[in-house]
Formats: C-alpha cells, sequence, structure tokens
C-alpha cells in the first residue's frame, strides 16, 4: 500500500482531515518504532511505505523514549488531550494493521508493555 492510500485509511478509520491523519500515522510509527529491538524495528520498516520507513529508521530508542508509555509520548507529541490521542492511536495502528503480517503484529504487541497492548487490542 502506498503512503497516500495508508493515510487515507486512517482517515476512513477515524473521520479526520487529511493533515490529522497524516500527523496520527507518522507518530504512530514513530512512537512504536523506539519500542522495538532493532531487528523488530528492521522488520517493521520493512513492511511500510518508503516515506514511513525512512521514519522508523531514524527513530534511535534511548532510556527515556523506550521506557516511557507509548500512549503518554503519543500525547506528547501530537500535543492534544488523551481522548483525541487515544483515537488517533487506534486508528492509524488500525491501518498499519491492514498492511503488517500478522507476525510481526504479534511480535510487535510482544515488545510493548501490557497497557499499550490492551489499548491497542
Amino acid at each position: 500500500m502506498k503512503y497516500r492510500d495508508l493515510i487515507k485509511t486512517v482517515q476512513d478509520y477515524s473521520g479526520f482531515s487529511d493533515s490529522e491523519s497524516k500527523d496520527a500515522l507518522d507518530s504512530t510509527v514513530i512512537a512504536l518504532a523506539v519500542h522495538l529491538t532493532e531487528g523488530e524495528r528492521q522488520n517493521f520498516a520493512e513492511q511500510l511505505p518508503e516515506e514511513l520507513q525512512d521514519m522508523a529508521l531514524a527513530v534511535y530508542a534511548t532510556e527515556q523514549n523506550s521506557t516511557q508509555d507509548l500512549f503518554e509520548q503519543f500525547v506528547e507529541m501530537q500535543e492534544v488531550d488523551a481522548p483525541r490521542a487515544k483515537q488517533q492511536l487506534l486508528s492509524a495502528w488500525e491501518a498499519l494493521k491492514d498492511i503488517l503480517s500478522s507476525r510481526l503484529i504479534d511480535h510487535i504487541r510482544a515488545q510493548l508493555p501490557n497497557r499499550t497492548v490492551k489499548l491497542l487490542s
């Protein structure tokens, strides 16, 4: 799936504007990428459109960003309230699940804290 198509999918799931859907998708990819091991981050990036591959590979896990709660991290990145951030994150995650292999989805979930896994279920 192309990047534009994936943004449109987020928009279909959420009802957000094109711009907000793009921001939600980009931020979700970045937030997920810092919580993955290097090998899983590579696998994740390989299954994304080229524009998102660059984002997933450009971020590096630090002690702070890899241990911070993914949802709190997302709220800070998006600078929106929690209900809006939840809607953005869930819409982007649903769109990503449409293009990622089920095996990779399981591997991503296995590397996330239980609270985040429950949120993304």
